[in-house]
């Protein structure tokens, strides 16, 4: 069973999305309220797919995502040989936020992005391909 890590700051919001998860996917789910948080977990534990908000304090979905991509390239940490896969939510506009911009930041990292509201079923429905296609 892949495991899956929520972050998301608005804590109603992310156990919405971590319930969804565990009940409609079948997954085992974690969650954490920031990057900081966020960074620790994926340092601690081995996760599959990683679903992140954008706009959080502290630290920021995107400096998460630099983080994440200066860890991943650490020969020192092991079991970060198997970087998760990142799917992003965000209540961005396209304009603001651009998918094209994120997946071309961060290939190896950004597998999909999303708006919010988020669509449960879309979310379950990314988050099982993601993991089918790694």
């Amino acid at each position: 069973m892949s495991r899956i890590l929520v972050v998301e700051d608005d804590d109603s919001v992310r156990h919405l999305l971590m319930d969804s998860l565990a009940q409609r996917a079948k997954l085992e789910v974690d969650g954490a309220r920031d990057g900081v948080e966020a960074l620790h977990r994926v340092t601690t534990s081995r996760y599959g797919v990683v679903v992140l908000d954008l706009m959080m304090p502290h630290m920021s979905g995107v400096d998460f995502l630099e983080s994440l991509r200066m860890m991943t390239s650490d020969p020192s940490l092991e079991h970060l040989d198997a970087t998760p896969a990142v799917i992003v939510l965000t209540g961005a506009p396209q304009d603001v936020v651009a998918t094209e911009e994120l997946a071309e930041r961060f290939p190896s990292l950004v597998h999909r992005v999303l708006r919010k509201p988020v669509d449960l079923d879309a979310l379950v429905a990314s988050v099982s391909s993601t993991i089918d296609a790694s």
